[in-house]
């Protein structure tokens, strides 16, 4: 069983190039090594964990505990951590964190992970996990893991797969969750599981949608919305409502909403009442909304409900609806490249006569987080915890912190600060503060006594390894390091395997031989193709096919802005450089988004002046239009942003003849092309029966299937007129890290240029 998981998980681990680097060696006279792994990601960027290993029997144990997820688990009793490393909990009494051993961790022999870690989520209770068994880029079985009873459940196969999207949603008391495959939208019975046997997956389907299209409410009631239809679902109707769903609704019609509802972009939250209604419109604009089942008559008094509108630019990250009918929300808008997060609140008792949207003086807020009881809310700020009264908005209390990620409350009174450098349980009563795990260290080494020291911030710690925990020291007598014992001799080796720039290797001095202290990671990268594939001097369709494994990602903005947000904010985790082309209609349309993105390190192209079928016979193209098409959008660009377009362009649907080629040629234009069409254009309503249509998912094993060294590979930005099930641009870290995964670097297209020269 152990065995089997560490071998899936391992094809899980998607390797970003040279992300990982081993460091600071130091062997005790008793064989014992002390050595770190500096790893780079997305999101949290660089950090550096501690391991220790007996190198006589080769067994590691790991000393600190990166949180890039952080959940508590049985009702605050468990912390559980995620990262690259692996998966750890601690005791019942928030102490000795240890990995579990049912899932892969570089202790027992499994790769680093690379990039974004998957998702695994937890059920309330803990007893359960979710995961993907990844199979392909896009696609993976959704597996259910007990870990009371060490077995596992698969529950659904080829789901799409995604790296931040929610696995599924668990009810408050654990016994059901609700998850999507092809467009629809299930639900699985824990009693089920452990009862009477679990049904065929066609039989509990709920309907179409997605994940955003169901949310639970804490009386375990499931609420969904199809189209402009609110359903409530008791979840003890489950089985009957999904098996007579062809003859009766799935659940009963609770309210209705004005606009008809976008699983890929709208969201919602439910009051605790299930009687009031916030929707996401776009996932940035919000609507409140009374539930009526019937809102053919008005009934008393109308009511004129709130609106809060926010740019384009700008995502919800939290919705926070408390017993007393306060909402607080917590949005982040992309400027100038870095993430500007903002504060609304409304009271829907004490403004009944007067309800709108406020925003609040709060600056610099990464997440909120409310108490148990309600009545307290934890900010969460780049240095600090701020506890403010929930009712009122009144600070109460400031927790001091070094580079907070994650606030957990453990229950009203305390609450757990997982940080950069520490995890601390805090005692909001008495003030006092305990350190649970160190996240990563400064200093460390052999104490004269053989015991393990770490520094962090200025305090000394020393590991026990018998509680498997780190206790404060007052001082601490250090041992000079070294790299030899009687026995053994340990050294760095540089590596070009995978994503280890090193390996720790391991000398046997007695025995004369060498081998690596730790597997070294496999990577079989494509094979170049065996010749050059020569271009047309007028047109730049691809890159060398045989010098570097590079490709570009082309962006064409045309005229909608859905999606720029998200592409931008993705590449910059990544810290990738790419190429845009801005039609005219879209500098038009959105000059803020023009702005933001001129002010970006990303390479700017035309994508001419107007967005039309250049092929239509009612048009004369001619070399004088194609110049003048191409200089008043550089005009348009430059008196807007300052700056200049650079000097590639291609037409509106890649059309291209001689007059074209020669015209932009005249004004020092380079046209560039593509090798691969992704078809993220095509619309979903017109394609029935037609094969040209496929899911985002399908799009990325295409181009995975098709690309080669030097690819151009185009991605749409903003929604198509006619509409898709979903966008490429939603799933845009499969495809880079598919790409990644076959040692590509991706690069703008001048860098493609210049090495094919």
């Amino acid at each position: 069983m152990k065995r089997w998981l560490i071998i899936i998980f391992s094809f899980l681990s998607l390797s970003v190039s040279a992300d990982v680097v081993f460091s600071g060696l130091d062997l005790s006279p008793s064989d014992q090594l002390l050595f770190s792994a500096e790893t780079r990601g997305p999101v949290h960027g660089s950090y550096r964990t501690l391991f220790s290993a007996d190198v006589g029997s080769q067994s590691f144990c790991q000393l600190t505990f990166f949180p890039e997820r952080a959940v508590l688990l049985e009702n605050g009793k468990r912390l559980q951590i995620q990262n690259r490393f692996g998966i750890f909990r601690t005791d019942e009494n928030m102490g000795s964190m240890k990995v579990v051993d049912e899932f892969p961790s570089f202790v027992h022999g499994s790769e680093i992970q690379s990039g974004k870690i998957r998702n695994v989520e937890s059920s309330p209770d803990g007893r359960y996990l979710l995961y993907y068994r990844q199979s392909s880029v896009s696609y993976a079985d959704l597996v259910l893991f007990d870990v009371k009873n060490k077995t596992q459940t698969v529950i659904s196969e080829h789901t799409g797969f995604s790296f931040d999207d929610l696995l599924a949603k668990w009810s408050p008391d654990s016994k059901f969750f609700v998850y999507v495959k092809n467009g629809m939208v299930s639900y699985f019975s824990i009693d089920q599981l452990t009862g009477s046997g679990i049904i065929a997956e066609n039989l509990r389907s709920i309907g179409e949608g997605s994940i955003n299209s169901v949310n639970w409410s804490s009386r375990n009631d499931l609420y969904y919305i199809k189209r402009s239809r609110v359903y409530k679902i008791l979840s003890a109707e489950f089985f009957t409502r999904s098996m007579y769903q062809s003859i009766f609704e799935i659940g009963d019609i609770v309210g209705k909403i004005p606009f008809g509802f976008d699983p890929n972009f709208d969201r919602f939250t439910i009051s605790p009442d299930g009687k009031k209604i916030l929707l996401e419109k776009g996932g940035r604009n919000l609507f409140l909304y009374y539930l009526r089942s019937d809102d053919y008559l008005s009934i008393g008094t109308v009511k004129s409900l709130p609106y809060l509108y926010l740019p384009r630019n700008t995502r919800v990250k939290r919705v926070i609806w408390s017993d007393t009918d306060i909402i607080t929300v917590l949005t982040l808008e992309l400027h100038n490249g870095e993430m500007v997060p903002s504060v609304y609140r409304i009271d829907l008792i004490a403004q009944e006569d007067a309800l709108i949207f406020k925003q609040t003086e709060d600056k610099g807020v990464l997440d909120i987080s409310i108490s148990p009881d309600g009545k307290t809310a934890a900010l969460l700020k780049s240095d600090r915890i701020e506890l403010k009264e929930y009712a009122t908005w009144t600070r109460e209390k400031v927790i001091n912190s070094v580079r907070p990620l994650h606030i957990l409350w453990r229950n009203s009174s305390s609450l757990v600060v997982a940080g950069g450098y520490t995890t601390t349980l805090v005692d909001l009563e008495s003030g006092d503060t305990q350190v649970l795990l160190l996240s990563q260290i400064g200093d460390y080494g052999f104490a004269k006594d053989g015991a393990v020291y770490g520094t962090v911030a200025g305090t000394s710690y020393i590991w026990n390894a018998d509680k498997a925990s780190w206790s404060p020291a007052d001082s601490v007598t250090k041992n000079e390091s070294g790299n030899t014992s009687e026995s053994f001799r340990v050294y760095l080796e540089k590596s070009t395997l995978g994503s280890y720039r090193n390996l720790v290797m391991l000398r046997d001095i007695k025995g004369y031989g060498t081998k690596p202290l730790f597997p070294a990671p496999e990577k079989n990268y494509e094979s170049f193709p065996k010749s050059e594939e020569k271009l047309k001097s007028s047109i730049f369709s691809h890159g060398s096919r045989i010098r570097r494994r590079e490709v570009s990602l082309v962006f064409n903005c045309i005229n909608t802005v859905e999606g720029l947000a998200e592409i931008l904010e993705i590449l910059s985790e990544y810290d990738i450089h790419a190429t845009f082309f801005l039609n005219g209609e879209f500098i038009r349309r959105n000059p803020d988004a023009v702005r933001e993105l001129s002010g970006l390190d990303h390479e700017i192209g035309s994508l001419f002046y107007t967005y039309f079928n250049m092929t239509d016979s009612r048009y004369r193209i001619d070399e004088g239009f194609i110049k003048r098409g191409l200089g008043r959008n550089e005009d348009d660009y430059f008196a807007l942003t300052g700056k200049e377009l650079s000097l590639l362009w291609h037409a509106p649907y890649y059309f291209v003849n001689s007059d074209i080629l020669k015209a932009a040629e005249d004004m020092d234009y380079r046209y560039v092309g593509r090798d691969i069409d992704p078809l993220d254009w095509v619309p979903y309503e017109e394609c029935h029966g037609v094969n040209l249509y496929k899911s985002s998912r399908d799009i990325i094993e295409d181009v995975l299937e098709a690309k080669k060294p030097g690819s151009i590979i185009p991605v749409r930005v903003g929604e198509v007129e006619k509409g898709r099930k979903d966008y490429l641009f939603q799933n845009l870290d499969l495809l880079i890290n598919g790409l990644i995964v076959k040692g590509y670097a991706i690069v703008p297209v001048t860098v493609l240029m210049e090495h094919a020269k």
